[in-house]
């Protein structure tokens, strides 16, 4: 599967593109929940419709949600994509619970949709059960499969705000087995996240695929910085750096693009 990653303007007054664009990182969604089994559903959380933008990917990309009110039981679900070609089973949503670390963790529940030439609003139905409980915080995610070269498919990205509920400016795709932050620019840049094993540091770098980054250290975060690797993504753009710092009080890293 070839992925295909790009922010995109759909309006009507065409392509936006040169200089960076910073946009809100929500998709355009809405869950209802209800109280009891007469109740009328009623909405804990909605990023409204906006701008027609739409976030392109083959990989799966989740959005964090707190929903409003006391009320848990779902009744709903509505969302909205855009893919230029079809696909029975070909759109995954899934609902995660969120772990300590604000990332996705256990799944709860997953339904596969099929995908529709030119996208469109996807209305999920629950009827009352009483199980069916949400927690006031969690995650909901989307993945389009067989995405091949010159196909796109992607949620739509409203550049809004929740109106109800609320939900952080950030966006998780999932790359091998970890959930990475997404940066919703033109020009994504260089990530990193990091972890202490023990007396061993590691980092991990998301980059352009298939490119080399370096990795400097130094012990005084406003001093000098010294090169201690250099490390090649993979064609996910995805690498690892693991460093022993048993006898170093304070070590800062970060890296350098090539």
């Amino acid at each position: 599967m070839k992925s295909l990653l790009r922010l995109i303007l759909l309006a009507a007054a065409g392509f936006a593109g040169g200089a960076a664009l910073a946009v809100e990182s929500n998709f355009q969604a809405k869950f209802l929940v209800r109280g009891s089994p007469g109740d009328t559903p009623s909405v804990a959380y909605e990023v409204p419709a906006g701008q027609n933008l739409s976030y392109f990917t083959g990989r799966e990309v989740a959005d964090d949600v707190i929903l409003s009110g006391t009320n848990r039981v779902i009744a709903g679900v509505s969302f909205e994509y855009y893919a230029n070609y079809a696909l029975a089973g070909g759109l995954t949503f899934r609902i995660y619970e969120r772990t300590e670390s604000g990332v996705p963790g256990e799944m709860v529940y997953s339904l596969p949709l099929d995908i529709l030439n030119g996208g469109g609003i996807v209305d999920i139905s629950f009827s009352y059960d009483a199980l069916n409980v949400l927690p006031q915080w969690f995650f909901y995610s989307v993945q389009f499969d067989e995405v091949e070269q010159g196909d796109v498919a992607g949620m739509m990205v409203p550049d809004r705000k929740a109106t109800t509920g609320f939900s952080s400016d950030q966006l998780m795709e999932k790359r091998g087995n970890r959930w990475l932050p997404v940066d919703l620019t033109a020009a994504r840049g260089l990530r990193l996240g990091l972890t202490r094993d023990g007396n061993k540091f590691r980092l991990w770098v998301v980059a352009t695929p298939n490119s080399l980054v370096k990795i400097e250290s130094g012990d005084d975060f406003g001093g000098g910085w010294a090169e201690v690797a250099e490390v090649e993504t993979d064609a996910s753009g995805y690498a690892e750096y693991e460093e022993d710092i048993d006898d170093r009080d304070v070590v800062f890293f970060r890296t350098v693009a090539p």
